[in-house]
């Protein structure tokens, strides 16, 4: 069965099945997280490899961690996701604004074949047991080219501000970006190719009928 399964694998390769779509960031490529607190004074650069392996430093005297990942949601759209977490209260002083940027000193390495366009980026705030305490609308106006996106938000080298936010207890943020992308080309078959993967299939047929007799 096991050697059937891999001719038919073989079979709709060759028919030209659509893969499952590819991933838009680069596995592996770096990028960095920028926070801060107005009032606080509390400054963190963070680089990180875009891995879904979670990656530690300390800052402001605690452990911050940095993670992310990418999900296909279709054929043309996905989302991609980075989350820091902090062990205690990253914007200690009340009413203080978080300023925050995605890629500032090293943006998001997007696959160039994927054209990326920014439809949705919203930025979630948890407290330290996990609960959302404030989510922002959407933030592509904030970015300076969604279309193709650059993978920054906002421009390179600056960042924006959610206010008020100090002493409300706030230990993590995760960033959401919903991109749509260029769909891979589907291979259409020659006739003749169509012909020849007929006669493959009766012979795989013919084949599995005589393993079963065999047996």
């Amino acid at each position: 069965m096991k050697k059937v399964l891999a001719s038919l694998f073989l079979l709709s390769s060759m028919l030209g099945f659509v893969a499952p779509a590819s991933a838009v960031v680069l596995q592996g490529s770096t990028y960095s997280f920028y926070l801060q607190g107005s009032g606080s004074g509390n400054v963190a650069l963070l680089l990180a490899h875009f891995d879904g392996i979670a990656e530690s430093g300390t800052a402001n005297g605690q452990l911050l961690t940095l993670n992310e990942y990418e999900t296909v949601l279709s054929a043309t759209t996905s989302r991609i996701s980075i989350t820091l977490s902090g062990t205690g209260d990253l914007f200690p002083v009340a009413n203080e604004t978080a300023i925050l940027a995605i890629g500032s000193e090293d943006a998001l390495d997007l696959d160039p074949s994927s054209q990326a366009v920014l439809l949705d980026a919203r930025a979630t705030l948890f407290d330290l047991a996990g609960n959302v305490v404030d989510v922002t609308d959407n933030l592509v106006d904030f970015a300076a080219q969604p279309a193709p996106w650059d993978g920054t938000l906002p421009a390179p080298g600056s960042a924006f501000g959610i206010d008020e936010i100090g002493g409300m207890g706030i230990a993590a943020i995760t960033f959401d970006f919903i991109v749509s992308f260029t769909a891979a080309e589907v291979a259409v078959p020659e006739p003749g190719s169509m012909l020849l993967c007929g006669l493959g299939l009766l012979a795989l047929a013919g084949a599995r009928r005589k393993v079963t007799s065999a047996s």
